[in-house]
C-alpha cells in the first residue's frame, strides 16, 4: 500500500511540473519595436482623416470598407499595447477579431470595385 502511494504521489508532481513548464513556454510574449507602433498609429490617424474628411462623398460601401479597416487597425494597436495584461486565449480572440475585420474590409472592396467599375 505505501508503495502504491508513493507511486501515485510521484506521478502527481512529475505532471505538475510538467503543466507549470508548458504554460511558461505556451505564452511567449513578442517585445515590438518602437517604429512598428509609430507606423500603425501613422496609418491609423491616415485612416481615421480620409474617413472623416471624404465621408460625405464616399458610397456606403467605401464607409463600411474604412470603418472597418479602422476597426481592425485599433484592435491590432490594442492587441499590442495590452499584451502583458491579457491571457493567451484573450489575445487569440482579439487577434481573430482583427482578422475577421480585415477579411470584412477585403470583402467591401472587391465589392466596391466591382460595382464602381464592371456592374455598368
Amino acid at each position: 500500500m505505501a508503495r502504491q502511494t508513493k507511486r501515485i504521489k510521484k506521478n502527481i508532481e512529475t505532471t505538475q511540473k510538467m503543466e507549470e513548464e508548458m504554460l511558461q513556454d505556451s505564452a511567449p510574449r513578442t517585445t515590438h519595436k518602437p517604429w512598428e507602433n509609430l507606423v500603425l498609429v501613422a496609418v491609423i490617424c491616415m485612416t481615421l482623416f480620409l474617413l472623416a474628411s471624404s465621408w460625405e462623398i464616399m458610397t456606403n460601401l467605401n464607409r463600411g470598407m474604412y470603418s472597418t479597416l479602422a476597426a481592425a487597425l485599433l484592435l491590432m494597436y490594442f492587441q499590442r499595447r495590452n499584451e502583458d495584461k491579457f491571457t493567451p486565449k484573450q489575445l487569440q480572440w482579439i487577434g481573430r477579431a482583427t482578422f475577421a475585420f480585415i477579411a470584412i474590409s477585403l470583402v467591401l472592396f472587391a465589392s466596391a470595385v466591382y460595382f464602381e467599375h464592371f456592374a455598368g
